[in-house]
């Protein structure tokens, strides 16, 4: 099996950073790219407030949705609520990882309104910092038609706690001999280096990306080998943020 890659951008919202989200569409439409596009239902985070409200922003989406993007429900509003930890130890901070059941509910309910009152139908879930627990789980499957989650680390998408996981590794792409390697941007913090960087991959391997439709589920789990690979990643997280703070 040769590589695969799916881009998948973070953080939509009305007010992100419109000048670098255009730049990113106008890229991606050019190699005939169809991401996963994160959007925030009710977005509360002041970092992410860069440009006024854009009263178009949902009429965007919709475009997305028409190109056959893959619109994914990213939390709900966005804001940090816990330290608990989450079944993907990327972050200490949360917004759903150890909130009550029943509040997670109505964060996920009220999130699938917005969407469906904007006609922004979705079965995707991608979490505010890769943050989440069991919980959540049982919060999408009560309150949305969602059965697939971007995140987690495998060579391929897998099956766990009885959804579809297409595996999220990198926030930079490099060159892969086999596997499918999902490549995290957040466009609102992009700098020119970082579009150059993305253009110059997708002028070499255009052809190697791929959808979320053309991806094939079949609930298997992580094999022997992607969990010797999971663990190893995990441990080389933990060692990378220990020499930056020390770097500090």
């Amino acid at each position: 099996m040769f590589a695969k890659y799916i881009i998948r951008l973070d953080d939509a919202c009305p007010t992100m950073n419109k000048g670098n989200w255009d730049r990113m569409e106008e890229l991606l439409d050019r190699y005939k790219v169809k991401p996963i596009v994160a959007v925030i239902p009710d977005n509360q985070d002041k970092k992410l407030m860069i440009d006024a409200i854009d009263d178009t922003f949902w009429s965007k989406v919709n475009g997305w949705q028409k190109k056959e993007w893959e619109i994914a429900l990213h939390g709900y509003e966005h804001k940090y609520a816990t330290e608990a930890p989450s079944i993907v130890p990327i972050n200490n901070y949360s917004e759903f990882a150890g909130v009550p059941l029943e509040v997670q509910e109505q964060k996920i309910r009220d999130g699938i309104a917005i969407f469906t009152s904007h006609n922004v139908s979705t079965r995707l879930w991608v979490a505010p910092a890769h943050s989440f627990d069991e919980n959540t789980i049982k919060a999408l499957k009560s309150e949305s038609d969602i059965t697939i989650i971007s995140d987690g680390i495998a060579f391929s998408p897998y099956g766990e706690y009885d959804m579809d996981w297409v595996p999220q590794q990198f926030w930079k792409f490099r060159e892969m001999f086999f596997g499918t390697w999902t490549c995290c941007f957040h466009p609102d913090d992009m700098k020119d280096k970082d579009f150059v960087r993305l253009e110059n991959f997708l002028e070499g391997n255009a052809s190697k990306f791929i959808a979320v439709d053309d991806l094939t589920f079949n609930k298997r789990g992580k094999n022997i080998i992607e969990k010797v690979f999971e663990n190893f990643y995990w441990k080389m997280l933990a060692k990378k943020r220990e020499a930056n703070k020390k770097n500090k």
